[in-house]
């Protein structure tokens, strides 16, 4: 047996997994006790659409406060100038909203807002185009089966049929594009909303005031990190939901939520790093997935940071609160950088 961490924190560290949604009939909230989807006909499957959400933001943007107090760093460079960094939870709720006061300076005092990728841009017919064409394997005679452990593939059946989906609608799908179905899964039936993520928030706010927006990656870089994961991470990750309840994972969801809402980096540290086993086949596939989903994404994202603190424009900072996290972690390279990282400090009402 093989012994690593695995990361599982999707909606904490990738914007396109929660934002660019492939999604099926079955795949919107629904009872748990509903009857599963007829598969007769084939479902369709579907990409979320982009769309203009003024009176959505005007709604977020009521006034007043809410309680929550997720993490805030600030840096400066030698000539003064300052990055204010937080981890985004890439869904969350209304009620997480209005965002706090020192959220809000810190976005008005910016002059650049700097994202992993610019969310409002999913809805091209362009992105769309190109997501929907890798979906499918080009041969039709090819299937998912082909592609992932048997043992994987049997526990993507139970796990789908959880949520009242037939694993025969998605046979011709790569399974990348059946991993994010698999991710949105129990996000539908939450009171999280891939549309009230901060970023998204932060993002529409930026094209509504015009201003200068950075993408650290951009959709295209993490649809294609996520496309090029080998079949062996795949299988890894759908053998992991061998035994996942719907209830296990609207639980997980909401501790997760709870930890971010408080700033409590501790919790998602721990929740990044949880210990499997798994078999030796897995071990390559465990580091490929640890490396190319954190590892190599916290480095290019430190030295963006760094970047920023030597030109002479104030950042906000936002990329998933997972990046943050551990000795691997954005703050923590920047400390071995020599940066001086201060955590702010929520004023009392």
């Amino acid at each position: 047996m093989y012994t690593n961490k695995k990361r599982k924190l999707a909606v904490l560290c990738a914007a396109v997994m929660t934002s660019v949604i492939l999604g099926s009939c079955g795949g919107e909230k629904d009872d748990s006790s509903s009857k599963k989807a007829d598969v007769s006909v084939p479902e369709t499957v579907t990409l979320s659409t982009q769309k203009d959400e003024p009176d959505e933001l005007t709604d977020l943007d009521t006034t007043g406060e809410s309680d929550i107090t997720p993490a805030i760093w600030t840096v400066k460079g030698e000539n003064g100038t300052e990055v204010t960094l937080t981890g985004s939870m890439h869904a969350l709720k209304k009620s997480d909203y209005p965002m706090p006061n020192e959220i809000r300076s810190a976005y008005e005092k910016a002059d650049v807002l700097a994202v992993e990728a610019d969310l409002t841009q999913s809805g091209s017919i362009t992105f769309q185009s190109a997501m929907l064409a890798a979906m499918y394997y080009d041969d039709t005679d090819d299937k998912l089966s082909n592609h992932i452990s048997d043992n994987g593939y049997k526990a993507l059946e139970k796990y789908l049929d959880l949520y009242s989906l037939d694993i025969s609608s998605y046979s011709n799908m790569r399974p990348w594009a059946v991993y994010t179905v698999v991710e949105n899964l129990s996000l539908a039936k939450s009171d999280l909303s891939g549309d009230m993520g901060l970023d998204k928030y932060l993002l529409l706010k930026a094209h509504s005031d015009d201003k200068e927006i950075y993408e650290v990656e951009g959709l295209e870089f993490q649809f294609d990190l996520f496309a090029e994961l080998s079949d062996d991470v795949y299988s890894m990750l759908f053998e992991s939901r061998e035994n996942r309840t719907v209830e296990n994972d609207l639980s997980e969801l909401e501790e997760l939520h709870q930890a971010w809402a408080s700033g409590d980096l501790d919790y998602i540290e721990k929740a990044s790093n949880e210990e499997i086993e798994t078999d030796d086949k897995y071990a390559a596939a465990i580091e490929e997935y640890q490396s190319k989903i954190y590892t190599n994404r916290n480095k290019v994202m430190t030295e963006s940071v760094e970047n920023f603190l030597k030109g002479d424009k104030n950042v906000l900072f936002v990329v998933g609160a997972a990046h943050y996290a551990g000795d691997e972690g954005i703050i923590s390279l920047l400390e071995k950088d020599g940066y001086t990282v201060e955590r702010v400090e929520y004023n009392p009402d």
